[in-house]
């Protein structure tokens, strides 16, 4: 089996990629384990609920945009699994995907997960949109990554909104189906999430139009399956999309 880590600022989803198939899921706190130790004693729990022993895991694949947690990654991999760390970046070549990118060595490996998956499993022309911590939005144009953009989180906005003002409370993650807010609370969530939504639906038509191509958007993150039925901007929902991309390219990195 192959032991999956999308490591991101705030959590970090681990995936177990199943013999059907399919992914066994857990989340936790990116800041909840500082040790190798620590991460196995996590890891052991949940592995013990599930019925599965360390034995089991011949791989270790990660997506890490958190740099202090990869050395425990790691050694988790070498202390407790005896297998070796496989880190997603550009330099394996996958699917044979170009960067057309200034600094490629720059794009995120979330973002590099996301763009593998989405190019195998939705074809050479995909916009792959993952709402997490930050909002990341990466373009596949002919099979190869040509950029995207990225932009807060909901979770970010609010939060930034509400510890810098005195009287802004926290609300809840719900888009108003209109578009003047008549309290505060419908200010904020048009303010915040509407405005977000619209501002990313007009940038994949800007990017449709000034690339000439129509593409297949996919969003993931745990906030794109709130907003599938927000917008029609989005073809499809896959919140597996990260963790894929992660299998994908441990697979080609053999």
């Amino acid at each position: 089996m192959e032991l999956l880590f999308d490591i991101g600022n705030t959590h970090t989803v681990i995936g177990l990629h199943l013999e059907d198939k399919s992914f066994q899921i857990w989340r936790v706190g990116t800041k909840s384990f500082e040790t190798e130790d620590e991460l196995f004693s996590r890891l052991y729990t949940l592995f013990q609920v599930s019925g599965i022993e360390r034995e089991d895991i011949t791989k270790i694949g990660v997506a890490s945009v958190v740099p202090s947690v990869n050395y425990i990654v790691t050694k988790l991999g070498v202390k407790y699994f005896h297998v070796e760390t496989v880190f997603v970046t550009t330099s394996t070549p996958v699917f044979g995907i170009e960067y057309h990118a200034d600094y490629p060595q720059e794009i995120g490996a979330d973002r590099l997960a996301n763009v593998f998956a989405a190019r195998k499993d939705y074809g050479e022309n995909v916009i792959a949109i993952d709402f997490g911590t930050a909002i990341t939005i990466d373009v596949i144009q002919a099979g190869n990554f040509i950029g995207g953009a990225i932009l807060p989180g909901f979770r970010m906005a609010m939060l930034a909104l509400f510890a810098n003002t005195a009287q802004l409370p926290q609300v809840e993650l719900q888009i108003p189906d209109h578009s003047v807010g008549t309290n505060t609370v419908d200010n904020i969530q048009i303010g915040i999430l509407k405005i977000s939504i619209l501002g990313i639906e007009r940038l994949i038509q800007e990017i449709q139009r000034e690339t000439s191509t129509e593409y297949t958007v996919v969003a993931t993150g745990g906030i794109g399956k709130f907003l599938q039925g927000s917008s029609a901007i989005f073809d499809t929902y896959d919140p597996d999309l990260t963790l894929k991309g992660i299998l994908y390219f441990l697979q080609e990195a053999r």
